[in-house]
């Protein structure tokens, strides 16, 4: 893995009540379901979520990449449990319709799992 990675050897790990998505290799935690922004986003694999926060991940080097909605300003999500790559982390849209965006994370849906037998629906 790059050195470049901003990691924690310390994990987050929440009460088995909290509905959460997990890493899809390893389980360990990486968002809550209260932090689910929009499902209707396009990740590299295909579907993927926006999210407000991410735990238990560690951010790479920002890059500025063409993505569907623009030019923006990323950098690679890695679960700090086993370096699987998640998805992003926006920190610049320089389009003003895509502001919203900054701060935020992208998990792919064929990455992550809903833990803790939860419905998207509830």
């Amino acid at each position: 893995m790059s050195t470049d990675l901003n990691h924690s050897d310390a994990h987050t790990f929440l009460p088995p009540t909290v509905p959460s998505f997990a890493c899809g290799t390893c389980g360990l935690e990486v968002a809550l379901q209260d932090e689910l922004v929009s499902r209707s986003f396009q990740g590299t694999s295909g579907p993927a979520y926006l999210f407000r926060t991410a735990v238990n991940v560690d951010i790479g080097t920002k890059t500025s990449k063409q993505l569907l909605s623009g030019k923006h300003v990323i950098s690679p999500i890695h679960c700090s449990g086993c370096s699987t790559e998640l998805g992003w982390k926006y920190f610049v849209s320089p389009d003003s319709s895509q502001k919203y965006k900054e701060g935020k994370c992208i998990l792919e849906k064929s990455k992550i799992y809903k833990d803790n037998k939860w419905s998207l629906d509830d």
